[in-house]
């Protein structure tokens, strides 16, 4: 795991990305497509985490549709967006500023989790990193919905591919693959091959 400079580096960078007049790729300012499909045909259960969440698009969604929801992110100026946003639009969704591979011991338990983008952000090693903080604050039971780029996206747009084989090797003993499809990840500029999975914790 990166140290605390390098931590901090990373937080600045994603705090300087979100106050950029540019609207990030990634904010779509709607759900991702292939999430909403995964979340239709499994069904949502409360509570629900919103791991990696930016400006809060999936949480806001979610709350918007009678749930309860908790939006993280490592990013404060993200967050403080995400907390505009729910005011805006006068949603009880819940954000808070913290790191999904050192999540805090008081989080949780939660039956649901949404990931827009985030798994496809980190490196193998922190991938494994994060499916066991993950574990340690869903319930048995609980499904993760993520999705993020595969191979054949955009050369040098930021994050690492996913492939079958990545999702299987990143949850292990504590989560069972339900289904792993090949979907589109959309973002402001164009849409990108991407991969959807659905995962169980044991």
């Amino acid at each position: 795991m990166a140290d605390q400079s390098e931590t901090e580096d990373e937080a600045d960078w994603w705090n300087e990305v979100y106050e950029s007049e540019t609207v990030p790729p990634w904010d779509i300012a709607h759900p991702q497509p292939a999430l909403v499909d995964a979340i239709e045909s499994y069904g949502l259960s409360d509570p629900v985490l919103d791991v990696g969440c930016g400006t809060g698009t999936h949480a806001l969604w979610a709350t918007e549709r009678g749930h309860t929801a908790l939006g993280i992110d490592f990013s404060e100026v993200g967050i403080e967006v995400a907390q505009k946003k729910a005011r805006k639009r006068s949603l009880n969704a819940d954000f808070r500023v913290a790191d999904a591979l050192n999540l805090p011991s008081n989080l949780g338990p939660f039956k649901a989790v949404l990931d827009s983008g985030l798994l496809h952000a980190f490196e193998a090693d922190e991938r494994k990193t994060y499916a066991r903080e993950l574990a340690a604050v869903v319930s048995s039971g609980g499904h993760l919905f993520l999705v993020g780029f595969a191979e054949g996206a955009t050369e040098n747009a930021g994050p690492n591919p996913l492939t079958h084989e990545d999702i299987h090797s990143t949850f292990g003993s504590e989560w069972t693959v339900h289904e792993i499809q090949e979907r589109v990840f959309e973002t402001r500029v164009r849409s990108e091959p991407g991969l959807l999975a659905v995962v169980e914790r044991i």
